[in-house]
């Protein structure tokens, strides 16, 4: 008895190339969501005062993150040692903003957020706040 034959054509230089250039944008546009993400609430968690509540924007980014991320990684295929690398940082990257967005969760409905000077959260609405 003899093997039964694939009708897959192996893969080829240019293919292989063509889905290392797909993956990597995937990868691209995860870590670019992880990124606004971080940079979307950077300037209410730096010093106390009133910020406009962009939590929820980041939380949304960080869902996009995550399927673009393993989509690169089908891209790449499951054996790819460098699509399970790039996969990992974006994976810590999201657990990252998501630890250190916690804090400020509780605020979702609201449309500002206040630090205090212990570096707590407290939530206003504005609209609450005139005369």
């Amino acid at each position: 008895m003899t093997a039964p034959r694939t009708t897959a054509a192996p893969a080829t230089g240019a293919s292989r190339v063509a889905r290392g250039c797909a993956a990597a944008v995937a990868f691209l546009f995860a870590g670019a969501a992880v990124l606004l993400a971080f940079g979307s609430t950077v300037e209410m968690e730096s010093f106390p005062g009133l910020r406009e509540n962009l939590a929820p924007l980041a939380v949304y980014l960080l869902v996009f993150a995550v399927p673009a991320a393993a989509a690169g990684l089908a891209v790449a295929g499951w054996r790819s040692a460098a699509g399970w690398a790039a996969a990992a940082v974006v994976g810590v990257l999201v657990a990252v903003r998501l630890w250190t967005l916690a804090p400020m969760l509780h605020c979702w409905s609201h449309d500002s957020v206040g630090r205090n000077d212990d570096g707590s959260y407290h939530c206003v609405n504005r609209g609450d706040m005139l005369p």
